[in-house]
């Protein structure tokens, strides 16, 4: 008897432990059970058919050798342990270790003590304690499972913190209605952007944004309740979505009085479906502002923005197109950045800046557009864009290995941007340039075109290409043979730490390396 109550400790301590893992991956779904779901069944199987194997000979066990059952579970829990720490140790993202993951810890301890202290106190029967083995060790080869239940358990409760903490965020905004309210969304493109403006906007006004990719609801919320001060001027909101009604979410919580919209293309259609449907959630962002009789932002290069907001009021932005309101001419791009001229309404403004893109010169625009109705001043402007330093990972120029350059844009995920950095890339000639990317993901029906399509582009710049993971850059490399390419540059390796040890090999003075999208483990496969 009890060899069985042991065992069944060690299983709920080995479940306990190997919950690390399952938090981690539900953390990078976004606390989604749909999500999760999907990615459990895209993963690898071998661990899957070990733990079966394990499972099959433990039942066994629990009915013909107690003392083998413990033993068993002690070596096999011993090995999941060790399993996940090194699966957290080599994690891209780490697991963010929130309030949230620790509740879900804590009802995942309560349940075991309750379970475990249940069994010891009422089951007295040889067989009702086999049985609650058997329950115990189907737990712990379906920990994923348990995890959702924990999740699902957790949902009431935290959608009653949220509801605390957005009330809360609604109190403080209401304490300063003399602070005005910026909006920024867009398939890609919003974070720099941000970034962008609120460096311009600090020459004359005091300004908080929301940090990093903090641009969901919850992320807005935490950024009003940690970062806001009462000074505060300017509020800088990136507003994020993965469905319709995200941003119109964020827009009765902060009551933007401008908003920018930067881009809209073929981003998270797996959540989305269509592309009417993110058309019309980033345009949730000029309802709000309209309705509210501030004023909107439009980028009139991108043709789905352009269609949309023909009959609405608001500033037109554009690279090229001199009918806008804001444009950009005497384009000039060098190896470490590029200059132009803003003109709007009788001026131009000449500047100069260190980041690199076509796609930051309309950045660049749109902030600069908001920045003149603001009142900022011609040198103002000037020396904001001349101080700009790239967004970390993003088209992030540094020294790398053996005196070779890096073009870091690791967290771009869209198929414009992504197609601009390779052009980026091409544009240093005379050098070796090596693209290492696992391509591009949540695209829905598109994501097969839109990889084949990249991988036509990476033929056309690239001299060497790394590919990363076999099954899911398939489409990449059709369309990189389907250009002019030397077969024999192109590399496909299983995980971006062996490409990255292959291209330190090949790397010298005269290389320069392009890190495009460096997908979280949730896309291992």
């Amino acid at each position: 008897m009890i060899w069985l109550i042991l065992s069944a400790a060690a299983m709920l301590v080995t479940l306990l432990f190997t919950m690390t893992k399952q938090l981690h991956l539900l953390q990078l779904n976004s606390y989604f059970n749909k999500r999760f779901l999907e990615y459990l069944f895209t993963a690898d199987y071998k661990n899957a058919v070990l733990a079966l194997a394990v499972f099959s000979v433990s039942l066994v066990l629990i009915f013909v050798s107690p003392l083998g059952l413990f033993i068993l579970v002690t070596v096999t829990g011993i090995f999941r342990i060790l399993s996940t720490i090194r699966h957290m140790k080599k994690a891209k993202k780490k697991i963010s270790y929130t309030a949230r993951i620790k509740r879900m810890y804590g009802t995942a301890l309560t349940l075991s003590a309750l379970s475990l202290t249940a069994a010891k106190l009422f089951l007295y029967d040889d067989l009702q304690l086999m049985l609650y083995c058997f329950a115990v060790s189907l737990a712990l080869i379906a920990s994923p499972f348990f995890t959702m239940a924990i999740n699902l358990i957790n949902t009431p409760v935290e959608k009653a913190i949220a509801q605390y903490y957005i009330s809360d965020a609604k109190k403080i905004l209401r304490s300063m209605p003399g602070m005005k309210v910026i909006g920024i969304t867009g398939s890609y493109g919003k974070t720099s952007t941000k970034y962008i403006l609120g460096r311009l906007l600090l020459e004359k006004y005091n300004v908080t944004f929301t940090p990093e990719s903090y641009n969901t609801l919850m992320g807005v919320v935490r950024t009003v309740r940690e970062r806001l001060k009462s000074g505060t001027q300017v509020f800088v909101v990136e507003m994020g979505a993965k469905k319709p009604g995200d941003i119109k979410e964020i827009c009765d919580l902060v009551k933007p009085d401008m908003g920018i919209i930067t881009s809209v293309g073929p981003q998270h259609l797996n959540t989305f479906k269509s592309v009417e449907n993110i058309i019309k959630t980033k345009f949730e962002l000029s309802d709000a502002v309209i309705a509210k009789g501030g004023l909107m932002f439009f980028n009139h290069d991108n043709a789905y923005i352009k269609e949309k907001a023909k009959d609405l009021s608001g500033v037109r932005f554009s690279q090229n197109n001199p009918s806008c309101d804001v444009h950009a001419e005497n384009i000039a791009f060098g190896r470490f950045g590029l200059s132009f001229d803003i003109c709007t309404k009788g001026r131009r403004i000449s500047v100069t800046t260190k980041l690199l893109g076509n796609h930051n010169i309309l950045n660049i625009l749109a902030a600069a557009a908001v920045g003149i109705e603001l009142g900022l001043k011609d040198i103002d402007i000037k020396f904001a864009v001349s101080q700009l330093t790239a967004v970390p990972h993003r088209l992030e120029m540094k020294p790398f290995t053996n005196g070779s350059l890096l073009i870091d844009d690791a967290y771009n995920a869209n198929p414009e941007g992504s197609a601009e950095a390779v052009k980026v890339l091409g544009s240093f000639s005379g050098m070796k340039r090596i693209i290492i990317t696992p391509g591009l993901v949540e695209l829905g029906e598109k994501e097969y075109e839109c990889n084949f399509n990249l991988g036509r582009i990476c033929a056309d710049h690239c001299d060497i290409i790394i590919l990363v993971g076999a099954k899911r850059s398939v489409p990449l490399a059709e369309g990189v043979k389907s250009g002019n390419f030397t077969e024999e540059n192109l590399h496909v390796m299983e995980t971006f730490q062996d490409a990255l040890a292959f291209v330190r090999s090949i790397c010298d003075k005269n290389t320069v390396v392009l890190f495009e999208n460096d997908l979280p483990d949730n896309y291992a496969k």
